[in-house]
């Protein structure tokens, strides 16, 4: 079982790596049409002035299994991507990075693999990232034309093993923490 500093270690390279796989991304081709069962964004919301470590409060995080935040920002193409990571304290030990990232979910649900789904209302791109050692979710949340709030969770697959969790269940982990994070973003 790992530590907390080496989980925490691992969830920085976890979020640094799926950060370097979105800044290769292509735009939509011309001509892209939207999923029509996938809702439009109710209200941009604009993050400027915000971080994520401010959206869930104590009992937001007891409700997630996931203890306090640490702020682990990060660039992505040059611009800010302001991260803060929980470590999980549920048996699975689901860790969560939450974060506003420079990438419009139009842009994410293009990456292979990606399906798009509803989050409290707004669309959002779901991805699984399985792997035999620390396999993840994440969800992009469209909040803006060129903003996602980004929630991604993720364990070592003998935490998952153990707690009988699977990689799908990371999904609902970080739908669920996304889902928490929005009405703070929408009642500034």
């Amino acid at each position: 079982m790992l530590g907390p500093a080496a989980r925490r270690t691992a969830l920085g390279v976890v979020g640094a790596a799926v950060i370097v796989g979105l800044t290769s991304c292509m735009p939509q081709p011309p001509g892209f049409v939207a999923d029509p069962t996938v809702p439009a964004r109710p209200a941009a919301i604009d993050v400027s002035g915000r971080h994520p470590c401010e959206l869930l409060d104590t009992a937001q995080r007891s409700d997630l299994d996931l203890g306090a935040g640490k702020v682990d920002d990060a660039t992505i193409g040059g611009r800010p991507a302001p991260t803060c990571g929980y470590l999980g304290t549920d048996p699975a030990g689901v860790d969560v990075n939450l974060q506003f990232i420079p990438v419009p979910t139009s842009q994410l649900l293009s990456v292979p693999g990606t399906a798009p789904v509803d989050v409290s209302g707004y669309r959002a791109a779901e991805t699984v990232y399985p792997s035999s050692s620390y396999p993840s979710c994440e969800v992009g949340v469209d909040i803006d034309d060129a903003t996602s709030l980004r929630a991604q969770a993720m364990a070592t697959s003998s935490n998952l093993q153990r707690s009988g969790t699977t990689d799908r269940d990371l999904c609902t982990r970080a739908r669920a923490v996304a889902a928490a994070a929005l009405p703070s973003l929408l009642h500034r």
